[in-house]
C-alpha cells in the first residue's frame, strides 16, 4: 500500500493518484453543503470562501508534505465561520449590508449617477454593454437601472416602453406550461404520454412527419400542453 497520508516529501504515481481521488471527493463535499446561495448569488464574502476554499482543497496534491488534516481542519473552520456568520446576516440588516454590500444606483429617475460608476470603475461603455445584453439598447427607455451586490444589474423601464401583456389590453391567456419530455435518448417515457393524454399510437403517426420511423433514432421528443410535438433526431 503506498503512503498516502501524512508529510510525504516523495508520493509515488499510484499515491498521487490515491491522493486525487481523495481530493475530488472533498471537493464533492465542499460543493455539495456549501450554501447554493454562494454560487448563484455571490457577494464578495462567498467569492472570498470559495477561493479560499479552492485553494485549501487541491494543497494535498500541489504539496506533498500538506496532510489531509492540515486541509480539512481549515475547511470545517471555514465552514463554521461562514454558516455563523450568514445567521447573523438573516437577524441583522445592518450587518448583512457589512458583509454583502448594498445595492447601487447607476441610473436614478432616467439620469446617470457618474460617481457610482466611477466608484466601481464602470465606464459608459461598459454600462452600454450590460444594458444591451439585457435587451436593452436604448438607454433613454431605462428609469433606474441598480448594481446589485452578487454584480448583477436590475432594470426597470419606463411604463412607456414596457412590453404588453395580455392583463394590459385585458385578453384572457392561457397559462404556459413546461412541455413533457416522451423520447429521451431513445428511451421512451409512457407515464409523460399519459400526463400529455396522448398514447403511443398518436406518438409514432406524429413521429412520422418527422420522417421517423423508430423510437430508437430520437434523441429528444416533448410534447406541450397544446399537444404540439418536438423533435431532435439523433
Amino acid at each position: 500500500m503506498p503512503q498516502v497520508f501524512g508529510e510525504l516529501k516523495d508520493i509515488t504515481l499510484i499515491g498521487y493518484v490515491i491522493r486525487t481521488i481523495l481530493v475530488g471527493v472533498i471537493v464533492f463535499f465542499v460543493g455539495r453543503f456549501v450554501t447554493k446561495r454562494s454560487f448563484s448569488q455571490m457577494t464578495t464574502f462567498d467569492f472570498a470562501l470559495i477561493w479560499i476554499l479552492g485553494a485549501l482543497t487541491v494543497s494535498p496534491l500541489l504539496d506533498g508534505e500538506v496532510t489531509f488534516t492540515r486541509t480539512i481542519t481549515p475547511i470545517l473552520t471555514l465552514f463554521f465561520w461562514h454558516t455563523l456568520l450568514s445567521m447573523i446576516s438573516l437577524k441583522s440588516r445592518s450587518f448583512a449590508h457589512f458583509f454583502n454590500g448594498k445595492p447601487l444606483l447607476l441610473i436614478d429617475d432616467g439620469r446617470i449617477v457618474r460617481k457610482h460608476l466611477r466608484k466601481h470603475f464602470i465606464n459608459i461603455d461598459l454600462l452600454l454593454a450590460e444594458l444591451r445584453i439585457r435587451k436593452v439598447f436604448n438607454i433613454s427607455e431605462v428609469r433606474y437601472c441598480m448594481l446589485e451586490p452578487n454584480g448583477q444589474l436590475s432594470i426597470m423601464k419606463y411604463s412607456a416602453h414596457d412590453p404588453v401583456t395580455a392583463s394590459d389590453v385585458k385578453v384572457a391567456a392561457d397559462q404556459v406550461e413546461i412541455p413533457l419530455v416522451v423520447i429521451n435518448d431513445g428511451k421512451l417515457f409512457e407515464e409523460n404520454l399519459k400526463k400529455a393524454k396522448v398514447d403511443l399510437p398518436w406518438l409514432k403517426e406524429n413521429l412520422v412527419t418527422y420522417q421517423v420511423e423508430d423510437i430508437d433514432s430520437v434523441y429528444l421528443a416533448t410534447v406541450d400542453q397544446h399537444k404540439k410535438l418536438y423533435v431532435s433526431k439523433k
